[in-house]
């Protein structure tokens, strides 16, 4: 396969649903249920794909409340191979097949994309669509225009550079209140043996037109083929910070943001090569945000393309411990040749749980003790073996409140095939949401306080898809003030200090109805 033969070289709006509430109860041990959490039901929602998968996006892109489905497609592992379609399909309800759109969409366009990113870039509350695209090519952005119809207004909105683009991540950087774009760059030649690029930062001016600011934003560090970047609140300032994995350096990056949007490298992260993705979420339940990484350790079975992987505790927001022997020990940590991480709380118990994907082994579910300790639980998907996993999200598609498993197959001929696990025995999802913390600011010149927090229901990436409402309310008799989300876990509200506020609170209401509040005071 590609890879082994490499190693030796190497929106925003909301969507409304409800919820029938259930007691929470222990799924059975027993290993033929835990073999049918998800099942594959492929066959009734795809038609037949064979594309190269990058990456997945799970988003209600036509606005009739169920999940689509986007697959970036084209490019090989280091060199450009085939223009590809990246694949486009409407949901059409529980137990019905998708409808391909893909040609509505891209028309006649191919790319050699690595990934696609949806949200509202221009706040008309239409989903709009960015394509990240790899091998000296021009990125691409689609704006939305409802009903599943984009127009692509790259060469009038889009910064005119090709690059090579790893991934990309969408938020406001600085404070303006629009989400702009962090993307990570390979830069050109050989994404094996090139120097690497330059993170790249392309700020928006609140109407979708994005300016590339990264000379005099970002540090002047080249990073050597990132898989993936992460906007992450490394020390609780309530900005966006950025952790960036890479595969050919001798560590991976962090860059902590000034809160205007300007950035600097800084000695965080515990150093280790080989590393194609970050994960970011509070694992502990200590208020920070950790970091588990993927196939940057050791190598085992002396096969240079399975690795461990790693789990970084937060320490305090002044850096990242190496948690690896004492929270995910070598019997629940086998090492394969691992992709990416996606968060849950499989089991509702309040904590993080999570998936992991593979190219060589068998993807797999890791239970949290609650203190950031993991199990190891498999097997917990039923169907045909999941080689050559690039990619997988979580979405409830047919809408019963249980999150479903969607993969992107690719670095191969065969087998790449994207996949549809339908959650089977687990039980709806009976957890609050975390409102871990937040802060209040007052602006005396405008006559405006702002209040942020960090909300997030366990799981990753936070969607719009995952919530019902996020509200500050002021008082008992105001109106709900509906918070902003503007990157990672973190939400604000804006609003006129004259306005009574004695007895406010934050509450969060995720899409099967559990609800969470904290009190603020103002």
């Amino acid at each position: 396969m590609v890879r082994i033969k490499a190693v030796f070289l190497i929106w925003i709006g909301f969507v409304q649903f409800s919820c029938e509430k259930k007691v929470p109860q222990v799924v059975s041990s027993n290993i033929n249920v835990m073999a049918e959490l998800w099942v594959d039901e492929t066959k009734t929602y795809l038609p037949d794909t064979g594309e190269w998968t990058n990456r997945v996006e799970v988003a209600d892109i036509n606005g009739d409340n169920m999940l689509d489905l986007l697959f970036a497609n084209g490019g090989d592992y280091s060199e450009p191979g085939a223009l590809e379609f990246s694949r486009i399909f409407i949901n059409k309800g529980p137990e019905k097949r998708f409808e391909e759109i893909t040609t509505q969409v891209f028309m006649e366009s191919k790319y050699y994309a690595r990934v696609i990113k949806v949200r509202d870039i221009n706040k008309d509350s239409i989903p709009d669509m960015i394509v990240g695209t790899t091998f000296q090519t021009q990125s691409q952005l689609y704006i939305g225009l409802g009903n599943g119809y984009f127009q692509n207004v790259t060469s009038t909105q889009f910064p005119e550079i090709k690059s090579s683009i790893g991934d990309l991540e969408i938020g406001d950087i600085d404070d303006d209140g629009d989400l702009d774009i962090v993307l990570a760059d390979w830069g050109s030649g050989s994404n094996m043996d090139n120097s690497g690029g330059k993170t790249m930062l392309w700020l928006n001016d609140g109407k979708g037109n994005f300016q590339d600011v990264t000379k005099n934003q970002m540090p002047n560090i080249l990073i050597q083929f990132s898989w993936d970047l992460e906007f992450i609140d490394f020390d609780n300032d309530f900005d966006l910070d950025i952790a960036i994995s890479c595969k050919r350096c001798g560590t991976s990056r962090l860059f902590e943001n000034d809160g205007k949007g300007f950035y600097k490298n800084i000695r965080a992260i515990p150093a280790y090569t080989n590393n194609y993705e970050f994960e970011v979420m509070d694992v502990n339940n200590d208020g920070f945000l950790d970091l588990v990484t993927v196939n940057d350790g050791a190598i085992v079975q002396e096969k240079a393309y399975s690795r461990r992987e790693h789990i970084f505790l937060n320490d305090n927001g002044k850096k990242f411990i190496d948690a690896t022997k004492e929270n995910w020990p070598d019997s629940e940590n086998v090492g394969e040749d691992d992709n990416n991480i996606t968060f849950l709380d499989y089991d509702s118990d309040g904590d993080p749980d999570f998936l992991i994907s593979s190219l060589t082994g068998e993807d797999r579910l890791l239970v949290n003790n609650g203190k950031g300790q993991f199990k190891l639980v498999q097997p917990v998907l039923k169907g045909d073996p999941t080689p050559l996993t690039l990619s997988m999200v979580l979405g409830d598609i047919n809408n019963d409140k249980k999150l479903d498993i969607i993969m992107g197959q690719g670095e191969g001929k065969e087998g790449i095939e994207e996949r549809i696990f339908i959650a089977k025995n687990i039980n709806p999802d009976t957890a609050p949401p975390v409102i871990s913390h937040h802060q209040i600011s007052k602006n005396d010149d405008f006559g405006t306080v702002t209040i942020k927090a960090r909300i997030h229901d366990n799981k990753s990436p936070n969607m719009p898809q995952d919530w019902s409402t996020v509200d500050l309310i002021l008082n008992e008799e105001s109106t709900p003030i509906p918070m902003t989300w503007y990157g990672e876990n973190l939400w604000k509200v804006v609003f006129p200090y004259t306005i009574n506020a004695g007895n406010a609170k934050i509450c969060a209401t995720d899409y099967c109805g559990n609800k969470s509040c904290i009190r603020v005071n103002i």
